[in-house]
């Protein structure tokens, strides 16, 4: 294709009425698709006590929370009944999955490594974390099966319902140009928390890295990018890597809020020593 036909294309594309209504359409359909698998995943973990359906669950939801959050500024207000409801449901989907997360992974990798530090305490942390994940199971179950969880899931799907008509408030902006803005300050705002040393940071670092895949996953939906195609892949590995991070972390939190394994505890944070010079 001739460069002035290109060129002609390319400002075709960027057109408001074209370009952004396309990315609408596909925001729209990405986030009804979104909640619709999180509540399927929840119902199908309240019959299976499966962990991949809750796994599942909570990547639906993430990438719901993460799409809402980036394209803030588009999107009619979200209703805020039930929002406490919701918030305190996904901190007990994720007590538990820091529980599944680490029975069925973290800590036996680590121990085929280290078979034989802390011989004597290992039985009983496993007895110790397999009983709180049983409690975590059923806390989590009661909460789901409460009315005022059910209400506010069915207030999200009326507003997905209601978004089908809303209008998109990008007065007269090319969507690339709005979308290349945001991106930039989500990815600014990583930075800041790339050498992070509290476990806080850290975390809102990974949060933040999450939202800018999701954000770059929506986007490739609407166009073929190789740009935004590799910046994806970095942003995988990167999360690949800062989630190993968080499940050691997390796993030493576990071990030292028992107070019962000084020597697996001692051990674990040794093993941990590389994660403040990586971050």
């Amino acid at each position: 294709m001739p460069r002035i036909q290109k060129a002609r294309r390319s400002a075709a594309q960027d057109l408001p009425g074209k370009s952004a209504g396309l990315a609408w359409w596909h925001l729209k359909h990405l986030l009804r698709v979104s909640l619709q698998d999180t509540c399927n995943f929840l119902q199908a973990w309240t019959h299976t006590r499966q962990t991949e359906s809750l796994h599942q669950a909570r990547v639906a939801w993430r990438r719901q929370k993460c799409l809402l959050k980036f394209y803030k500024p588009l999107l009619p207000e979200l209703p805020e009944r039930g929002k406490a409801a919701l918030r305190y449901l996904w901190q007990l989907t994720g007590q538990l999955r820091n529980l599944d997360v680490a029975l069925e992974n973290t800590l036996p990798t680590w121990h085929q490594s280290h078979p034989n530090v802390g011989a004597n305490e290992w039985p009983a942390l496993l007895q110790l974390l397999q009983q709180d994940r049983l409690r975590a199971r059923h806390a989590l179950a009661q909460e789901i099966a409460k009315p005022h969880v059910g209400a506010a899931l069915q207030q999200l799907r009326n507003w997905n319902k209601r978004l089908k008509t809303a209008h998109l408030k990008l007065q007269d902006r090319p969507f690339r140009q709005w979308a290349k803005q945001r991106l930039q300050r989500l990815q600014k705002n990583i930075k800041n928390h790339r050498h992070a040393r509290s476990p806080e940071r850290r975390h809102q670092g990974r949060i933040l890295l999450k939202q800018e895949r999701y954000a770059l996953e929506s986007l490739l939906t609407n166009r073929p990018d190789k740009k935004l195609r590799a910046q994806l892949r970095r942003v995988r590995k990167k999360q690949i890597a800062w989630g190993h991070d968080q499940d050691m972390q997390m796993v030493l939190n576990l071990i030292e809020g028992h107070e019962h394994c000084p020597k697996l505890a001692q051990a674990w944070r040794a093993s941990m020593g590389h994660l403040d010079s990586s971050q």
